[in-house]
């Protein structure tokens, strides 16, 4: 309930200041004004209606797929409007006191001169526009192959990893991009997978012919995944039992050690359900039952902020998702602020973290400033 009315909140607040910052002040006719007013507040309440429609089973999948990608589209525009205008007023403020304190007194400067508004407003709406559409191609593309390096003295065989993060997959989600990422994943003849989370983020039964796809996946030491957020809202114990059935081994306060290899696997639950689910909660005592002193131990873990509460001492490395990156800027700021850990390599109590920006994408199918990946995670030997 509080995280619908939290939407509610947002979208109203955006939708009126957008609305004022856009429209207020300008001179175009009232028809533009409320056509503009009307697809601004569209945009910014579409996330209500995805909502709504997600419970509605008997949509058809193609009526669905068309809503959601264009509303999220709008959604992902608006958006993006939304930051250009209040960087544009920054900045245009900042430039106009500048000339003031110069003394420099000219009337186009003045962010209150109606017919500058005017052209800066037409300006700001066709680069959002063309920003739109750069965010989306990044989104719908085939994720960059990232590769990182992790050496050990405890690392007795090389071994070559491939992560999947935070896919989201949900019947909007195009089948030919999820074909083509699971090629990807295969031509890098990965020796394992490892999945940290939010793999899916819809009913199983809507989704059956992507789940046909996932199954190509192929690894000779196996795949497996940790739990993330998004398979407890949508019924984590359907989808355990759904990925078991494909063959992927979902670690949940459980370890593996990896066959002819010192390599030992650990996976956690995402924290965030435990706060509605207390059965759920992280148990690292679990996860290390059956390990050895000596083994390399890696951590699965969707949330990257669960490398405090590790050192070098159990864990050599953790593997996380969950944040995107960000996904679309400026929202790295408020995914950095939300989480201690945005993407990329970081060393924490001496132990290695990567946070992968994720192959997916969740709500706008879009992507700025924080490109998506797979990662591949080089294993080896420390002599």
């Amino acid at each position: 309930m509080f995280f619908y009315i939290g939407i509610l909140i947002i979208a109203a607040s955006c939708s009126l200041i957008s609305i004022r910052t856009l429209v207020g002040y300008s001179n175009i006719k009232l028809v533009y004004k409320v056509l503009l007013s009307v697809v601004i507040c569209c945009g910014w309440f579409f996330p209500v209606l995805v909502c709504v429609l997600r419970n509605i089973h008997n949509i058809s999948p193609e009526t669905y797929n068309r809503i959601y990608t264009g509303g999220y589209a709008l959604f992902g525009f608006v958006f993006i409007l939304f930051t250009m205008l209040m960087l544009r007023d920054v900045i245009w403020y900042g430039v106009y006191g500048i000339a003031k304190l110069l003394r420099i007194h000219t009337w186009n400067l003045n962010p209150k001169n109606i017919t500058a508004l005017d052209y800066a407003n037409v300006l700001v709406f066709f680069f959002s526009i063309a920003l739109s559409f750069y965010a989306y191609k990044e989104g719908t593309k085939v994720p960059e192959v990232k590769e990182i390096t992790v050496e050990s003295s405890r690392i007795k065989k090389d071994l070559k990893a491939v992560q999947l993060a935070d896919l989201h997959i949900s019947r909007s989600t195009s089948l030919q991009r999820l074909q083509d990422i699971v090629n990807q994943v295969n031509l890098l003849t990965p020796d394992v997978i490892f999945m940290t989370g939010d793999i899916i983020d819809d009913d199983v039964n809507f989704l059956r012919d992507h789940l046909k796809i996932l199954s190509n996946l192929s690894a000779p030491q196996g795949i497996y995944s940790s739990s993330g957020n998004h398979e407890f809202y949508n019924g984590l114990g359907k989808w355990l039992f759904e990925f078991k059935k494909m063959g992927i081994v979902t670690l949940f306060n459980h370890g593996v050690l990896l066959k002819d290899s010192n390599i030992f696997v650990a996976g956690i639950p995402d924290n965030h359900t435990a706060i509605f689910h207390p059965t759920f909660n992280v148990n690292f005592v679990k996860a290390l039952r059956g390990s050895q002193p000596d083994n390399f131990k890696i951590l699965l873990s969707h949330n990257p902020d669960m490398v405090d509460n590790i050192t070098s001492v159990n864990f050599g490395l953790q593997l996380s998702g969950h944040t995107h990156g960000g996904q679309v800027f400026p929202f790295h700021a408020l995914a950095a602020h939300a989480n201690k850990y945005l993407a990329g390599e970081y060393k924490v109590n001496d132990v290695k973290l990567y946070v992968s920006r994720g192959a997916g994408t969740w709500g706008p199918t879009m992507r700025l400033l924080a490109p998506s990946e797979i990662t591949v995670i080089n294993l080896k030997s420390k002599k």
